[in-house]
């Protein structure tokens, strides 16, 4: 007959720990209470899931799983209460017309900006209206000192320009300086974007006549579309981005958005709430421009796309690991209620578990989320030893109440031991400087417990209700000694010790191919977009979404540290004020001095003269002998072809409609012109350029309202490469 294991045996009871006890107590409420225990532990499993749902965020910055009283998380954080952050979100513009890509920044800028509630300021252009009376400060000295030799040596041609201007008259003075290599000398040298910093070389010398006849063409075959040739480069006829104060890269192909998210806004996700916001006003806007591309990237999009693809794995792992489980919980149990009742009550403990991680939490990172899906793998091993004792005991003869005793006493100390050693386990995660360890490990210990109170309360409920309402019958086996491999293992103790010894060693051969991957994209899922462009800036631009800032006490100081880091092999870029102030202000000022008395007698004929087909044609067959007597160089050939089908397209159309179009490039031409002399005249009596007069809109970028300036320091290196990031740091 068997002995209830209750409290009025009182020799047994006698015999029972504390702890014994305390399950046996357990057992015999879930048994005569089972109905109210399943009741209470599914409202306080609803009560914990409401919670979560009103109170459990989620955090997807990085900086929040680290300490607060780091060194460089104090930095961090001085340096946000000082500047902007624009590392945030960056929108990367690309496309073969630079047109385009201006026309769709501007118009992506402008929708932005009526969303001032979620974006702060967007910073896409610098206004270079303050650098027009500064410009010729902004040249190099070896290029103001031949601005200066240029003009000198070439005043009788300019004034001519100026007396008469107009298509006819130029086309004559280009074919008069042509057989002296001057063209371009003169007027992409001095004529030319006064902030461009380009290096020029002997083949730009037909640069300005390229870029010329190619609008010539344009106008003549009814294409208005006017691109200043007085800036024409080695590149074309195509204006400079840069020199128009776009944020692009170093060859243009790339231009930027940058964007900082409104701090004010008080709202739960709102960083993620900007950002999804952002995403439909790119892809509205690319509908307009098909042809353009556009991603956007940077830390805060990076880590909210990290959090979101997080959190759909999460669940999709945590529903697949709770069906694997169940599945192979059936299997091996060869039933179906009891394993159902298991993982019902494992996820009761999650339910709790995700409460209690909103009461000493109060948010999942990207580190935390995944404690649902280890406590279904440690949870569940609870339910497994309690059904497999239980059912041993039903099946030996006892009754359930009995069973419930005996299979608790049996497993409850090494359950609760499991259960405290694990917990420990993650405890010590506590005592780390990383917060989002610490965080694991307070929800995930505390998790491990409700793990096993719900398997030691709920699911003996849910076998007692079972048990009275079904009435299950167990077929009493008696249990026949059998010999298997696994004891004959044990039996060859010794050769089984030596063979874990040899895998052992053999295993630690293997260590010296294991790497740390201090690549945090890698965490991220193939094919991302914010992983997509940061890549694409890496590998194009030269540098990274991705930068350090200093922070200086001084002007002079900031000057120093500049200076220094731009010699750095592993630095890309470096952004100061100091890139705003020009060198050797005084010296550059000197050489403007030279200038003035021409420059102040620099006066452009209001009226351009009319364009004549008949006298043009013959100048520009000039033009093309002249070329033909040079040598065939790359845009001598060019310049040649172009003045040949100039010729050709004039000869196919009327002289009316050829001198209206051209008529009309030639008021476009030299309003451009004036606009050009306008910009060299307002250079004659510069003065330095300060800190203090630079536009606001730039100087808050590298000063602060205190005092601070800061350096910001973009990396020429891939900063996912261990190696390479710790050259650049």
């Amino acid at each position: 007959m068997n002995t209830p294991f209750n409290e009025d045996n009182g020799e047994l009871s006698e015999k029972l720990s504390i702890i014994d006890r305390f399950f046996l107590n357990i057992e015999r409420l879930a048994y005569t209470h089972s109905i109210v225990v399943i009741i209470a532990s599914l409202l306080t499993a609803s009560l914990s899931v409401w919670f979560a749902v009103e109170k459990l965020s989620f955090k997807n910055d990085r900086g929040d799983l680290v300490a607060n009283n780091l060194d460089y998380v104090e930095a961090y954080e001085k340096y946000r209460q000082e500047f902007e952050d624009f590392d945030g979100m960056m929108v990367v513009v690309s496309g073969q017309d630079p047109e385009r890509m201006k026309e769709f920044s501007d118009f992506l800028v402008a929708k932005i900006k009526l969303h001032s509630q979620s974006f702060s300021t967007v910073f896409h252009k610098v206004d270079t209206e303050y650098f027009r009376e500064k410009g010729l400060l902004y040249l190099k000295k070896s290029e103001l000192a031949d601005l200066v030799i240029k003009i000198n040596s070439h005043e009788n041609f300019l004034r001519k320009i100026n007396r008469s201007p107009g298509l006819n008259e130029l086309m004559e003075s280009i074919n008069a300086e042509i057989s002296t290599g001057m063209v371009s000398s003169i007027l992409t040298g001095f004529l030319e974007n006064e902030y461009s910093q380009r290096d020029k070389d002997e083949t730009g010398d037909l640069s300005f006549l390229i870029a010329l006849e190619k609008q010539m063409l344009l106008y003549l075959q009814g294409k208005e579309s006017y691109r200043s040739p007085w800036i024409s480069f080695l590149t074309g006829d195509k204006k400079s981005l840069n020199e128009e104060g776009y944020l692009v890269s170093a060859n243009e192909r790339l231009m930027f958005i940058l964007l900082a998210h409104n701090e004010n806004n008080k709202e739960d996700r709102s960083t993620l709430n900007s950002i999804n916001l952002l995403r439909k006003l790119i892809k509205k806007t690319h509908t307009e421009f098909p042809e353009i591309e556009v991603g956007l990237t940077g830390e805060d999009v990076i880590a909210a796309d990290e959090m979101a693809i997080t959190q759909v794995d999460v669940r999709n792992a945590s529903q697949i690991a709770l069906f694997g489980v169940t599945l192979l919980f059936i299997i091996a149990y060869r039933g179906v209620i009891k394993p159902l009742f298991a993982v019902l009550s494992l996820v009761i403990a999650l339910c709790w578990s995700v409460g209690w991680a909103t009461l000493v939490v109060g948010h999942l990172n990207i580190l935390t989320i995944v404690f649902t899906t280890i406590l279904i793998g440690l949870g569940i091993d609870f339910g497994i030893h309690i059904l497999e004792r239980y059912k041993e005991e039903r099946m030996s003869g006892s009754n359930a109440l009995n069973a419930l005793q005996k299979t608790v006493q049996g497993t409850g100390r090494g359950n609760f031991a499991g259960a405290v050693t694990t917990a420990l386990a993650f405890g010590g995660m506590v005592f780390t400087d990383f917060i989002g360890i610490v965080e694991l490990g307070k929800i995930s210990s505390g998790g491990i417990f409700f793990c096993m109170i719900s398997m030691i309360l709920v699911l003996p409920a849910f076998i007692s209700l079972e048990e009275k309402i079904r009435k299950p019958k167990y077929a009493q086996e008696r249990f026949e000694y059998r010999a298997s491999w696994l004891e004959l293992c044990f039996k060859s103790h010794r050769l089984v010790i030596f063979v874990a010894m040899f895998l052992i060693i053999l295993s630690l051969f293997s260590l010296r191919a294991v790497k740390f991957d201090y690549n945090l994209l890698n965490l991220q899922a193939h094919g991302t977009e914010a992983v997509k462009y940061e890549m694409k800036v890496i590998e194009q631009a030269g540098r990274s979404a991705w930068s350090v800032a200093l922070l200086t006490d001084s002007l002079e100081e900031t000057i120093k540290k500049h200076h220094a880091l731009e010699k750095l092999s592993a630095v890309g870029n470096v952004e100061s004020i100091v890139s705003l102030l020009p060198e050797n202000q005084k010296e550059k000022i000197e050489y403007i001095k030279e200038l003035r008395p021409f420059l102040r007698d620099l006066t452009v004929k209001a009226e351009v003269s009319q364009v004549s087909q008949p006298s043009l044609i013959k100048t520009m067959k000039k033009i093309r002998f002249k070329l033909q007597g040079k040598d065939d160089k790359g845009e001598v050939v060019e310049a040649r072809k172009l003045s040949q089908v100039f010729l050709d397209v004039s000869e196919e159309q009327s002289v009316e409609i050829t001198e209206k179009r051209l008529n009309k490039f030639s008021e476009y031409l030299f309003a451009d012109y004036r606009d050009k002399v306008a910009d060299l005249k307002m250079n004659i009596d510069v003065s330095p350029v300060s800190v203090a007069e630079i536009p606001k809109s730039l100087r808050k970028r590298y000063v602060s309202q205190n005092g601070v300036y800061l350096i910001t320091v973009y990396p020429s290196v891939d900063v996912w490469n261990i190696d390479q990031r710790e050259e650049f740091l």
